[in-house]
């Protein structure tokens, strides 16, 4: 084997050895929800709503709503520039006519993402700032503190990890396929003891017939243009 059809081969197999492992992980998981909890309670029906609604949920939960970056925000406020309700109130009030005075500057037509307004009103924000909370509250190291917290608070909430996904897969699988702790237990001994032997299965035998399966598709083509060149040499003489 030429080393440029070896690279090819290792390159498909890279691909589709991980696509091929988890088609048969799945299906060995599909196989033993049925022996475990019983085929009529993860029939296709209930299988397709398990998923949407997994999916739902997940969508959920890296979702970082208006109300919850909000609630970030003055959380931060308080903790790193002492801004308490009130003082809330007067920025409010005080960023509203600072915007409002921008606005018959520019005049309503000229707020573009490029105009002056848009380049203006975070100015007007840091002054409302400084009047409500006081300079002193608004440094230049806290306001990039401030920021680099509330980008570490939305990267955790809309962080969605192994742990979420398998305490909110065993709530749906007990709310759908109508099954009880015990047996979710039963079914993650089984299919562990399932996983382990098919691990062993594919790394000594599965993953060298797919290897082989693999050679034989990309080299059998290079076969007929050798078979065709052989007999020139004759031909020549």
């Amino acid at each position: 084997m030429s080393k440029s059809v070896k690279v090819k081969v290792d390159d498909v197999l890279a691909t589709q050895s991980h696509q091929l492992r988890e088609q048969k992980i799945h299906k060995i998981r599909a196989a033993m929800e049925a022996l475990v909890y019983g085929a009529e309670k993860v029939s296709t029906t209930k299988c397709r709503q398990f998923q949407v609604c997994l999916n739902r949920a997940r969508l959920a939960a890296i979702t970082w709503s208006d109300a919850d970056r909000q609630k970030a925000i003055e959380r931060l406020e308080r903790e790193i520039h002492q801004v308490t309700p009130a003082k809330r109130k007067l920025f409010d009030k005080l960023f509203e006519r600072h915007e409002r005075q921008l606005l018959q500057e520019v005049g309503t037509k000229a707020t573009g993402p490029r105009s002056k307004f848009a380049k203006d009103l975070p100015l007007k924000k840091t002054a409302a700032e400084e009047e409500a909370y006081g300079a002193a509250n608004i440094t230049t190291d806290e306001q990039l503190l401030f920021r680099l917290r509330l980008s570490d608070a939305e990267t955790e909430a809309i962080t969605w990890s192994l742990a979420d996904t398998e305490r909110v897969t065993n709530q749906l699988e007990r709310e759908i396929y109508d099954i009880t702790s015990n047996e979710q237990k039963r079914f993650k001994m089984e299919f562990s003891i399932r996983l382990i032997e098919f691990e062993a299965w594919w790394d000594t035998i599965g993953l060298q017939a797919l290897r082989k399966n693999i050679e034989q598709r990309v080299i059998h083509f290079g076969y007929p243009k050798m078979h065709l060149v052989s007999p020139i040499s004759e031909s020549i003489c």
